[in-house]
């Protein structure tokens, strides 16, 4: 299975979901790659050639690898994990993002996950919603605002909180 972190807009928590993931993912025994196209090479590259899983986190754009990327999930099984925040400037993304997956015929292969947010908020609740009407679906699980994310931090609750993740969308 491929894993594939993406989305033009930066900070959105690509690196920090494909960071977990992979650690979380080893703790429970299962053999990982990971490859990185995004420049600030925020997760450490993992060279597995049996691996079940080859996880990607990109550059927030469509660069030229991430292109390549992107094409060659057509032909394998893959997931485009599209990490999304709840602020005006994440919502202009999204059609632009989901016309060019359609583009490369992975559409079918996206899901939205909503990210640096509280799970029963207004915004998170409307832009839910908002995805939804893409017709892409929308994790149920939303990673929440925790300083343990972004000081990369292995606690019992992020360990706890990207395994909810991995059983909804990765391990499914």
């Amino acid at each position: 299975m491929h894993v594939i972190y993406f989305n033009t807009k930066g900070g959105v928590s690509k690196s920090t979901l494909c960071l977990y993931s992979a650690r979380q993912l080893q703790r429970t025994g299962y053999q990982i790659s990971v490859s990185n196209t995004d420049q600030q090479q925020h997760v450490e590259l993992i060279k597995n050639n049996d691996a079940e899983y080859h996880l990607y986190d990109t550059a927030g754009a469509f660069t030229d690898a991430n292109i390549r990327l992107l094409k060659a999930a057509s032909t394998v099984d893959a997931k485009i994990i599209i990490p999304i925040c709840t602020g005006k400037t994440d919502a202009y993304e999204v059609d632009f993002v989901l016309e060019r997956l359609t583009q490369y015929g992975i559409r079918n292969k996206a899901i939205f996950v909503l990210t640096k947010t509280r799970a029963n908020c207004l915004s998170t609740k409307l832009r839910r919603i908002e995805l939804l009407g893409t017709g892409v679906p929308v994790v149920n699980w939303t990673m929440p605002l925790l300083e343990d994310f972004s000081e990369q931090r292995d606690t019992l609750r992020t360990c706890t909180e990207i395994s909810k993740f991995l059983n909804e969308v990765v391990l499914v």
